[in-house]
């Protein structure tokens, strides 16, 4: 039975990769910046994971701005899931984000050495494959990445350049088997009440009555974390870069197809023009994630790794269905 290292293990992605883990029969070493949190990230896991499976999850205490602890909890286990990343709040300067980002992958994959493993498969994001507006209408491969002159750069897309791009240097000069997952915006149903990350959007998207117009690839979490085991199980995945997402969507779509199914019951919202946005972006820190989205008309392909790993994503709408409606479960939402 072989061992997995998760990094981030509170997180929700990180809840969702455990589970798939755990329902097929890898052992799960977790880490945690505090072991108070495990309690609580193991009732999440238990929604999914039977009771006879769970005694297979442990956790270790460590952080990503810190070098101790990783390689001590990594010995003796078959790969390493680089999941953990700050995603910032729209206010940190980007050498903040850089140095959190870039600085703990770099931790966790020198952990990984020390400890003699060899396999990492890490997930990166689309926010390091973004490309100029005026690109136009295209398609992007899995080998684009983010054309750093773009002036519309927040820090947290910054931050996932320089920190996939740091994973692949340090594969490259210390012989990891490294594998990268870009995935767009993460939804999906919540496993803990607590963690809810980008599905705090779909409960604005369910209620604002004005709408930025913005572009987002939706990526359904647990096609992500099915993607990360098909990965590590996968030899053609080793050395690869590989898109996670459906084609494009819009927020007007999405609030629509809420509308339709009866999810959302305010009147149809107008939506804002984009140099609006941008000038309330300003002032409103959270709007500032935006930007890069607004306007844009290109999209990423998935072909690569529904060829070399069979692996097959939800539509848009059926992941956003049902994000609402676990938050309406969960009573996060009337």
């Amino acid at each position: 039975m072989q061992t997995i290292v998760v990094t981030g293990g509170s997180g929700y992605v990180a809840e969702w990769v455990i589970s798939d883990l755990l329902n097929h029969d890898y052992q799960v070493r977790a880490s945690l910046r505090s072991l108070k949190k495990a309690a609580r990230v193991q009732a999440a896991v238990a929604h999914q994971v039977p009771a006879t499976k769970m005694a297979r999850l442990t956790f270790f205490c460590a952080d990503l701005t810190q070098t101790k602890g990783w390689a001590e909890a990594m010995v003796g286990a078959d790969a390493v899931f680089h999941i953990a990343s700050p995603l910032g709040n729209g206010t940190e300067a980007v050498d903040e984000l850089v140095r959190i980002a870039k600085g703990g992958t770099v931790n966790v994959l020198a952990g990984a050495k020390a400890a003699g493993i060899t396999r990492v498969v890490m997930i990166s994001s689309q926010a390091a494959a973004t490309a100029p507006k005026a690109i136009g209408a295209v398609e992007l491969d899995d080998d684009y990445w983010t054309d750093m002159r773009n002036p519309e750069l927040v820090p947290y897309y910054v931050s996932k350049v320089e920190a996939e791009k740091a994973a692949w240097a340090f594969a490259n000069a210390h012989g990891l088997a490294l594998t990268t997952l870009l995935p767009g915006g993460i939804f999906g149903p919540l496993l803990d009440a607590q963690v809810q990350s980008s599905n705090a959007l779909v409960s604005e998207l369910l209620k604002m009555p004005l709408v930025p117009p913005v572009h987002i690839e939706v990526t359904d979490v647990r096609d992500l974390a099915l993607a990360m085991r098909l990965a590590l199980e996968a030899p053609a995945a080793v050395g690869q870069r590989y898109n996670v997402g459906t084609r494009p969507t819009t927020f007007p779509a999405i609030i629509a197809a809420y509308q339709q199914a009866g999810l959302r019951t305010k009147k149809m919202a107008l939506t804002v023009p984009s140099p609006l946005i941008k000038l309330a972006a300003k002032v409103q820190p959270a709007l500032r994630q935006l930007l890069p989205q607004l306007g844009i008309n290109y999209w990423h392909s998935s072909r690569h790794i529904k060829h070399d790993l069979q692996w097959q994503p939800r539509a848009w709408q059926e992941t956003m269905r049902d994000s609402a409606l676990s938050l309406r479960d969960w009573q996060l939402i009337d």
